[in-house]
């Protein structure tokens, strides 16, 4: 897959160098069930007409620098994450567009001339609520007029799960109750991030990315993966927590190691951890595995 960054204004140069293409838009966040549905969509039109397959993403998240609104700056999927992602999902391009307040402030259509028609796009494919331009004052409808004929445009509907909207304020909300054992049903797998351990037998601490988006303070059953070996064990976020670093006590098996690349699953949240009989817990969760 190939990475493109994209700075305000836009190169010609990168409009000249692009790819005839079948892009998906939108940020991403999380790259749930929703958003997948969208990029095996746009990739079903890329194959049929022989076209990349592309992504277009922004960063940061808009709301941190449009002034009203809730701000996302904690993510689900920090960026070098989700390229893994759109990467093993069979992604060709991935133009990443730095937001700031210049990209905001440009109007819907020439959004289109510039990012779109400029980038070669041949048929653009979004969910029903994408919006685009100054204001967000381009929609999927608006996308098609302004596209005026130089490329298709596919609208995704809305997907729902357990009568739920699929998105990623609801895997948010979720995450900040504590709920991680729901987050599989609208993610499609178990919440996860990806760190770098040192392990000193059954004491693990993990350096993640800061920007991840933590799950409310609470304590947590916590899966590490360290080549090929599931290890469970307890996660506590507190307020104590270092910024950027888990601490990880382990049920059974030991882990040694320094820098080594892990990942970590969020399984379940512990409602009492101050009355857990862990010797107890840790011959439950033994019979279960």
């Amino acid at each position: 897959m190939k990475l493109i960054q994209i700075n305000f204004p836009i190169k010609r140069e990168v409009q000249q160098e692009s790819e005839a293409c079948v892009m998906a838009l939108g940020f991403f966040d999380g790259v749930h069930l929703g958003h997948r549905e969208i990029i095996k969509q746009a990739s079903k039109v890329a194959d049929r007409k022989k076209l990349k397959l592309a992504v277009m993403t922004f960063f940061p998240h808009p709301s941190s620098v449009i002034p009203k609104g809730p701000k996302v700056t904690h993510y689900l999927t920090p960026l070098n994450v989700k390229a893994e992602i759109f990467e093993r999902l069979g992604v060709d391009l991935l133009y990443v567009v730095e937001f700031n307040q210049q990209v905001a402030a440009i109007p819907h259509r020439q959004f289109v001339d510039d990012y779109l028609c400029g980038l070669r796009v041949k048929h653009a494919v979004a969910g029903f609520d994408y919006k685009y331009g100054f204001k967000g004052k381009g929609n999927m409808e608006q996308l098609v007029t302004d596209s005026n004929g130089r490329f298709e445009v596919t609208k995704v509907s809305e997907l729902s799960q357990n009568s739920h909207k699929v998105g990623s304020t609801l895997l948010r909300d979720l995450l900040s109750t504590g709920k991680v054992e729901k987050v599989s049903d609208y993610l499609g797998r178990n919440y996860e991030m990806k760190g770098f351990m040192n392990g000193h037998g059954k004491a693990v601490e993990i350096t993640i990315d800061s920007s991840y988006f933590l799950p409310c303070s609470g304590s947590y059953e916590v899966t590490v993966l360290y080549q090929g070996l599931r290890a469970k064990g307890i996660c506590e976020i507190n307020s104590r927590n270092e910024k950027g670093q888990l601490n990880i006590q382990l049920f059974h098996d030991s882990l040694i190691g320094q820098g080594e690349l892990v990942t970590l699953e969020w399984n379940n949240f512990i409602a009492d951890f101050d009355a857990w009989d862990f010797h107890a817990q840790e011959n439950m969760l033994e019979a279960r595995l």
